[in-house]
């Protein structure tokens, strides 16, 4: 692996807030199920299991020292996507999308099928709608992190001029 050009990881500030908002659903649907029966014994146990989830992606992510984001010189990994390194030579540009408060880099390749072929099923159905909401299929995710979403465009739209100028 070539010295990294950019790394971006979570931000442990941004992940505290929901951790601590699905404890205390979690602690809602524990009062819940213990206190009421009929719907709100079941609207408790669902609080319980989906918060409960949430607890437990937030907590990984904690821990997780891993970068997210790597651009080097090869070219661009977000272990969010599964997709591996996306060469330079694969991307032809990119721009920066908001949506709730979360910043994603789209980015724009020259063959996005290559690229969709090692999604999972579940993904690829996301990325029609990922499109219809004019992401392009396969975009960097900064949302959790404290990455400047025009910093790390203007690394992406640098590496695609230099790689075109080379030729």
């Amino acid at each position: 692996m070539t010295a990294p050009i950019l790394v971006v990881s979570a931000s442990r500030r941004k992940l505290v807030l929901p951790l601590t908002a699905s404890a205390g659903c979690v602690a809602l649907g524990v009062f819940l199920v213990a206190s009421e029966s009929g719907a709100g014994h079941w609207v408790g146990w669902m609080c319980i299991v989906f918060f409960g989830t949430g607890i437990l992606l937030f907590v990984r992510q904690l821990v997780d020292t891993q970068p997210r984001v790597v651009l080097d010189e090869a070219g661009v990994l977000d272990r969010t996507l599964g997709v591996g390194v996306i060469p330079w030579s694969d991307i032809g540009s990119s721009y920066v999308r908001t949506i709730h408060g979360g910043d994603f880099v789209c980015l724009v390749l020259h063959n996005p099928e290559r690229w969709i072929a090692k999604l999972s099923e579940t993904q690829r159905a996301l990325v029609e709608a990922n499109e219809k909401l004019g992401f392009q299929p396969l975009n960097i995710n900064l949302s959790g992190t404290a990455a400047d979403a025009a910093m790390v465009q203007e690394v992406v739209l640098r590496k695609c001029g230099e790689r075109a100028r080379r030729g």
